[in-house]
């Protein structure tokens, strides 16, 4: 099923499935979410309780082996409407019998999706019901149209950081564990980044410690989208040669070390939530017309 929240300026598509976006439009009619395509079939999905894959498909997590399929279970769970205004709403996922068998952990997510002017703010609070610790990761995963007008080029846009970022992106080996051995890209103070499809022919490009906590993503005209994602370990940015979109996913954790033991309480930023807890974090899209 799918819900539509709108205000003046933005009209927003979900559906229960994921509970992922599937279209931002604004008055004019102009779509800014990518819309399912031969290059990728989904638009703006949520990683949990995995980011990335697993190797070989499978963990282990106090002494039993567990398979995950590719960034986890959550964006393929049946979401319920919690409650719904004209510009908001709230959905959430509760474990069940198949989710435990694959992850033994009592949870639920609440996902709200809150439009204001020409933002839209995605809320996520995770509690754990279980009565021992919830170790996870998340992540976002949204994928913006581009190029956005007629007559431009995927290379007429361009990602401004907040604040100059030095790192190396690891390679993205063929089975999508991550080599950090092995630099793909190199960049030292970069404030701006230019698209170019080159820089995708390896995977995504992985900022493994971001210092920004929002990016532009904007052409020539500085249009496009503000990207805001406090509290977020790592972004990557990710698309496929010639497809046209770019995703920008703010991560906490990441796909396996290509050298994993497969333990999973050894995977990198691993959140420990403890019983009755709660974890929220937040990401907005902000339209610059």
């Amino acid at each position: 099923m799918n819900i539509t929240i709108r205000n003046a300026q933005l009209t927003l598509l979900i559906s229960t499935i994921g509970a992922e976006k599937i279209s931002l439009k604004t008055a004019s009619g102009k779509e800014y979410l990518h819309q399912p395509d031969e290059f990728w079939s989904s638009t703006s999905p949520f990683l949990f309780p995995i980011v990335g894959r697993l190797k070989n498909g499978f963990m282990n997590l106090n002494g039993k082996e567990y398979h995950l399929p590719l960034h986890g279970f959550l964006r393929h769970q049946e979401f319920e409407v919690l409650q719904q205004k004209e510009d908001e709403v709230t959905l959430v996922n509760v474990h069940n019998k198949e989710t435990l068998e694959i992850f033994p952990y009592q949870y639920k997510v609440f996902i709200t999706h809150q439009l204001k002017d020409l933002s839209v703010k995605t809320s996520v609070r995770i509690t754990n019901h279980s009565n021992e610790v919830m170790p996870f990761n998340f992540g976002g995963h949204p994928g913006f149209t581009l190029p956005l007008y007629p007559n431009e080029t995927f290379e007429d846009y361009r990602i401004v950081f907040q604040k100059p970022e030095k790192f190396s992106s690891p390679v993205v080996e063929q089975d999508g564990t991550i080599n950090y051995n092995e630099p793909w890209l190199c960049f030292n103070e970069l404030k701006e980044l230019p698209l170019e499809y080159r820089y995708f022919e390896n995977d995504a490009i992985i900022i493994p410690r971001v210092r920004s906590e929002e990016v532009l993503l904007i052409n020539q005209n500085h249009q496009g989208i503000r990207f805001q994602y406090p509290g977020f370990v790592t972004l990557a940015i990710w698309t496929r040669p010639n497809a046209p979109f770019v995703c920008l996913e703010p991560w906490i954790g990441h796909g396996d070390r290509h050298d994993t033991n497969h333990d999973f309480l050894t995977k990198d930023n691993i959140v420990y939530l403890d019983p009755t807890a709660d974890f929220n974090i937040q990401y907005t899209i902000t339209i610059l017309e």
